[in-house]
């Protein structure tokens, strides 16, 4: 919040000087034989990293298509030649299933939670109707899921995964009563550590208070110079983290390997045409495989057509600022489109569907480890079928470079006498086309006096937008502008983005510029 009108007038003048920074995002989707499309236009050369990827994943690398079922045709005469380098494509290594493997320990403490943004009443809706099947001695149980039911009958979660401990978290309610997005600022921006680290809250008001459905701060004085969804975000991480060590430790900025929860499964709903979108972090193997299994059974079981994974280029669970990375592991459910403030059936139905694979998931496999039946075909051993070599299609997010940003984004112009309205709008040819491709030339967006703006190839000959005039990124605090996504794939066993390496299975580091579009 700004104090004055003059602050206000020069944050109008820098969100219009930096109005469309955009972040390019490496990928070879556009060819095999020339660096990505997004390095074309910089003058840096690839720098060679000097640790393995596994170790150090790098939020720049030269992403790549080549699955671990092509490598068997792979050999040193296929190679792509360069003056300054010698590539040959294959993947990581796969992880083995030990005994510090994500896939060895089972997840018991889960957190749903719904009404990040208050708005989004299908994760209210979905979390209430939870609740009411707590207690509830029946295996059906009146609920709402549909493409999730066996014969019509709905499910009740407690008694279908008793492996799972579930709880349910009504992450904004205040914004939820006044059916807003947020009271001061995005809630879902608010969990990183300089932002959490900021908050002292009153850990007697806490032990008294149900945080789980109540603000619990709101008489605190000596917090009322705050934002409301940093001292709330503060509430959270107490019963869901701790998410950082102690600042008084030498690994002060690394996230606390222990937290409350195991996952917390966030559920959101967006404006755009996002269809069933599966939200998840780079380098959390366990949730790339639950992510492969709930796209497999929504797709192909229940019948949905738009189902896809996203992944954020964010491997360090510190450096990840959304509800969700709270927990030692975390899982964003995003449907759509629907409006804001508004209950749609089938939006449930599709939340439902993609939550109750989910939970699924989870309960085959400590199913699997509390068994220890090695005659009996696991979960995991239906990915390895469904998905050869491991490999399964994603979207990759570009890096965010701006406040409030999870990833990248081309950003619009606000008017000058209202930060949340675009100056520009969206142009009709990809209004609703989210997922799809985006060359240079294309129409992108429409000024006032109805000049087209085409897309300038800023982040690559070929793109694909994702949350495409998506409501809420009309405000500054959640990052105003549109998605910026490739088509990529990951490693489910490992958890990380398939790349291209050079001989010694080291990946190529690309060096991005930023620059200014659109003004």
């Amino acid at each position: 919040m700004l104090s004055s009108s003059k602050a206000l007038n020069a944050a109008h003048r820098v969100v219009l000087a930096l109005s469309l920074l955009i972040t390019a995002l490496p990928s070879t989707a556009f060819g095999t034989s020339i660096f990505s499309a997004f390095a074309a236009s910089t003058s840096h050369k690839p720098t060679k990293l000097l640790r393995h990827p596994l170790s150090v994943p790098s939020l720049l690398t030269r992403g790549g298509q080549q699955s671990a079922r092509n490598m068997s045709n792979v050999d040193n005469d296929n190679v792509n030649k360069d003056t300054t380098t010698t590539v040959t494509r294959k993947t990581y290594p796969l992880a083995p299933v030990a005994t510090d493997s994500p896939f060895a320990v089972p997840v018991k403490k889960v957190t749903i939670a719904g009404g990040t943004h208050g708005n989004e009443y299908t994760g209210v809706w979905c979390i209430k109707a939870i609740e009411k099947q707590r207690g509830n001695d029946k295996d059906e149980c009146e609920a709402t899921n549909g493409a999730s039911n066996v014969g019509n009958n709905p499910i009740n979660i407690f008694r279908k995964y008793p492996s799972l401990e579930i709880d349910t978290l009504l992450a904004n309610p205040m914004a939820y009563m006044e059916n807003k997005r947020f009271i001061d600022t995005d809630l879902n921006r608010e969990f990183s550590m300089e932002k959490l680290k900021r908050v002292n809250v009153n850990e007697e008001t806490m032990e008294l208070c149900d945080i789980q459905h109540e603000f619990c701060s709101e008489d605190d004085d000596n917090l009322a110079s705050l934002p409301h969804e940093a001292i709330r975000a503060r509430e959270i991480e107490t019963i869901l983290g701790p998410k950082f060590i102690a600042s008084s430790s030498p690994n002060g900025d690394a996230a606390y390997p222990d937290p409350r929860m195991d996952i917390v499964i966030d559920l959101h709903t967006t404006t755009a045409n996002m269809g069933i979108s599966l939200i998840i972090p780079e380098g959390d193997a366990l949730m790339s495989a639950a992510a492969a299994y709930v796209l497999n059974k929504c797709k192909n079981e229940y019948g949905y057509d738009s189902v896809q994974c996203c992944m954020h280029a964010l491997p360090k669970r510190q450096d990840r600022m959304n509800l969700s990375s709270c927990g030692r592991h975390g899982f964003t459910i995003e449907v759509g489109p629907t409006p804001q403030g508004v209950i749609r059936h089938d939006v449930v139905e599709q939340t439902e569907a993609a939550l109750h694979s989910l939970l699924e998931f989870l309960h085959l496999r400590n199913l699997e480890l509390e068994q220890d039946n090695a005659n009996a075909k696991s979960v995991l051993d239906r990915l390895r079928e469904i998905y050869p070599g491991g490999i399964v299609p994603c979207f990759r997010s570009a890096p965010a470079v701006r406040p409030g940003e999870l990833s990248g984004k081309i950003s619009w112009p606000n008017d000058p006498e209202n930060p949340n309205f675009p100056a520009v709008m969206v142009h009709k040819s990809i209004q609703d086309r989210d997922f799809e491709p985006l060359r240079i030339g294309d129409p992108l967006f429409v000024s006032l006096d109805g000049h087209i703006i085409p897309y300038d190839g800023s982040h690559g000959e070929e793109v694909h937008l994702i949350f495409v005039n998506e409501g809420g990124y009309y405000y500054a605090s959640s990052g105003t502008g549109i998605g910026v996504a490739v088509r990529s794939e990951f490693d489910w066993q490992t958890g990380y983005f398939v790349v291209e390496s050079d001989d010694e299975g080291v990946s190529e580091e690309v060096i991005i510029e930023e620059k200014d579009s659109y003004e």
